[in-house]
């Protein structure tokens, strides 16, 4: 595969990789640092030099994770870039894999160690091309393949495949798992109790008969990965929506990326004073949506009320501002899924409901959010006023909780206002290709409410 960068382009980021090799430093040997008291975790495998393979490299991380220096080793010497030079190295990076031709295809983190391992390369000596641009080319499609992934969702099982963004909800069945069986005895062997075997088998007691959220890219493996999650944290997102959890007050949906679930849990060891022995382990939150089977039907049903277009707005690789905006108002209503604080379900509902009704910041938030809704979501007058006075009084339930930090116990009025939120939603999507702008979506209800 070839990335098809505009020579202009090219001979543009060749120069700016050319000049990071003059800004390589050397920088004094750390020595390791002293444990500030004995760990007593468990151990359960020690590394050392023999099991490194090819050349060290270390780098810097800040507090978020992100690298902000590269060391590499020549001639038993440490040489890399500072905090501001490898901040150039990025910022070059990032506007490579910016590119239409290369986002599709690399992570910016490949583009990243290449562009630092050539400029290392270069000012050791070795034989590597004389252009950046070019060795990126030879690096990249020595790895661009064919990759799809499984990424297994907590508590949901699905009776049949359906298309979300550019991926697929696939049940993660017993077949798929005999298919992959195949090729792990294989590797195995004959001997069936092969740490793979084992391994495999965990595998299996773990994931199989979850939903599964399957993607395929022609890309560098890192890529595959990063896209991969990100469409699976989307896709996740919006399907708690459809979980029954925006409009019930005190649950929550926890069905997200398996392992990213939040089911409070608790362990307690007893010690008996006759010498026994106890574990005792149970779920402290029990009002968690605890498991989701969707049939042919409901998934029928949710692709029609609103998912459908929300996969058509998600794939689409030139939205429109208003299909944005709806986005953004979706992805901030669906946090209210993962709470089973009900007034964080209504904190949640109304910044997403602040992001798409309203002009600006200096508007009256809460007399133009109600009316706005109302007159959107209902035809008759009373139904209106009905909406405007419970909108106004979640307000206030929200105000009581942030200023005092407590909670309402008006579950009825959070209920019916939750009620009106998915009612909003659903008409939202269904009228999203009717507008361009946000303001044009806002002025036509204004338009409305005077008419």
């Amino acid at each position: 595969m070839i990335l098809n960068i505009h020579p202009s382009a090219a001979s543009n980021f060749n120069d700016k990789a050319g000049s990071l090799i003059k800004l390589i430093e050397e920088f004094p040997k750390e020595k390791q640092k002293k444990s500030l008291f004995q760990s007593d975790l468990y151990i359960a495998a020690s590394i050392t030099e023999k099991d490194i393979i090819g050349d060290i490299e270390e780098a810097t991380l800040d507090y978020r994770g992100n690298t902000v220096q590269r060391f590499f080793y020549f001639n038993d010497k440490k040489f890399g870039l500072s905090e501001k030079n490898y901040s150039e190295l990025r910022e070059i990076a990032e506007r490579i894999q910016s590119l239409s031709a290369v986002r599709r295809v690399l992570s910016l983190l490949f583009v990243e160690r290449k562009l630092f391992t050539w400029i290392s390369e270069k000012y050791k000596g070795f034989n590597v091309p004389d252009v950046f641009i070019e060795y990126l080319y030879s690096e990249a499609n020595a790895v661009i393949k064919t990759v799809t992934t499984w990424i297994p969702i907590a508590n949901l099982e699905v009776e049949s495949a359906f298309t979300v963004s550019n991926s697929e909800i696939r049940p993660f069945s017993k077949a798929v798992l005999d298919k992959w069986a195949v090729k792990v005895e294989t590797l195995a062997g004959v001997n069936k109790e092969n740490a793979l075997i084992k391994q495999f088998e965990k595998i299996r007691k773990d994931y199989q008969g979850l939903a599964a959220v399957v993607t395929t890219t022609i890309s560098e493996p890192e890529y595959a990965t990063d896209y991969a999650l990100e469409e699976a944290q989307k896709i996740t997102a919006v399907l708690g929506i459809f979980s029954g959890a925006t409009l019930i007050p005190d649950i929550k949906c926890v069905s997200k990326i398996k392992g990213s679930e939040i089911i409070a849990q608790s362990t307690i060891f007893i010690e008996g004073d006759k010498g026994s022995f106890e574990q005792k382990s149970s779920i402290i939150d029990k009002s968690s949506v605890k498991y989701w089977r969707l049939g042919q039907r409901d998934i029928i049903e949710i692709q029609k009320v609103g998912l459908d277009t929300i996969s058509t707005l998600l794939a689409s690789d030139s939205p429109t501002d208003f299909e944005k905006s709806t986005l953004n108002a979706i992805f901030l209503y669906s946090k209210s899924a993962f709470t089973a604080d009900p007034v964080e379900k209504v904190v949640y509902m109304l910044s997403s409901l602040e992001s798409i009704l309203l002009k600006n910041e200096n508007e009256s938030i809460q007399q133009n959010l109600a009316e706005r809704m109302a007159v959107f979501i209902a035809q008759e007058l009373t139904q209106r006023k009905t909406i405007i006075k419970t909108i106004k009084t979640i307000y206030s339930v929200r105000s009581r909780y942030l200023h005092h930090g407590h909670t309402s116990s008006e579950l009825k009025s959070i209920s019916d206002f939750m009620m009106h939120v998915w009612t909003f939603y659903i008409q939202l999507l269904a009228n999203v290709a009717r507008f361009r702008t946000q303001e044009e979506f806002v002025n036509a209800i204004d338009d409305h409410k005077l008419s």
